[in-house]
């Protein structure tokens, strides 16, 4: 208590003309309007920046949540969707009772870590084993084909993007039902090559590339881009298609993984009929 009475006392001049200070400035604005005007909106202005800060931090701080909302909404969608279910009973109509079964199950997952300018690049996502996810499981965004899971482990797992020079896909013409292998040469990732498609086949600029729905890991019918380049190689009976992919891999932060629930049959039946061939 003594020092802060010896510190009014030191510095008591100061204070007095703050005093006063403050005392001429309320007499000025109470006895003029235009002041007045003034200072509300100067007031108004400094309020109105300091609600907007709080409501671009607010929206920052939520954007993670919103997130990961939309992303299991989306998998909800596509799990409902009719390309994820066959029809296994098309010779009768049974009402009140389904006639199809699911054979497709999306989970959403969140990336976590990736690569873009390496030949060999990959994607780490934040599911792993315990929520079901196994290598060969397809992997899609919202815009297209992604890639396939390579390794997993409790809670990751990592994927082979379209962007890996050991990546390769059925892949095939919407429009004309042909149909290639789907690779990348290494050096631009918003293009892969279409090979393997006749030279025969009419192959327009613009058409739509989706996955062939062979391998048991994708739906048929999942884009994966456009062909934006047809060369014709000499003394080759193949086009060479370049094709502008449908997923921009610099700003990819959602995927779906893709669980083929008939995978298994499908690949047990065709090691069957391959065994039995030989």
């Amino acid at each position: 208590m003594r020092n802060f009475v010896r510190f009014i006392v030191k510095y008591h001049i100061f204070f007095f003309f703050l005093a006063i200070q403050l005392f001429c400035f309320f007499l000025i604005y109470s006895n003029n309007s235009f002041h007045q005007a003034n200072f509300v909106n100067s007031s108004n202005r400094l309020i109105g920046t300091l609600f907007s800060w709080k409501s671009t931090l607010t929206e920052y701080i939520e954007l993670q949540r919103v997130n990961d909302e939309l992303a299991l909404e989306n998998q909800e969608l596509r799990n409902q969707v009719s390309e994820s279910f066959e029809v296994v009973n098309d010779q009768f109509v049974l009402i009140n009772d389904t006639l199809s079964e699911r054979k497709f199950r999306y989970k959403s997952a969140q990336i976590v870590n990736s690569s873009i300018n390496k030949q060999l690049n990959f994607i780490t996502i934040n599911k792993g084993s315990k929520e079901g996810l196994k290598p060969e499981m397809g992997v899609i965004g919202n815009d297209g084909l992604v890639g396939v899971v390579k390794e997993v482990s409790s809670h990751f797992s990592t994927v082979i993007p379209i962007v890996n020079r050991k990546f390769i896909a059925s892949a095939e013409l919407e429009r004309t039902g042909n149909f290639g292998l789907l690779k990348w040469d290494g050096s631009d990732y918003q293009y892969a090559r279409l090979i393997d498609v006749p030279s025969h086949v009419e192959v327009l600029i613009g058409d739509t590339i989706v996955t062939r729905g062979a391998s048991a890991i994708y739906p048929k019918g999942i884009a994966i881009g456009s062909v934006s380049r047809v060369a014709e190689n000499a003394g080759s009976n193949f086009h060479e298609i370049t094709v502008k992919l449908s997923v921009d891999f610099n700003r990819l932060r959602y995927v779906d993984v893709i669980d083929n629930l008939w995978r298994e049959e499908q690949r047990a039946l065709e090691k069957l009929t391959e065994e039995n061939a030989e």
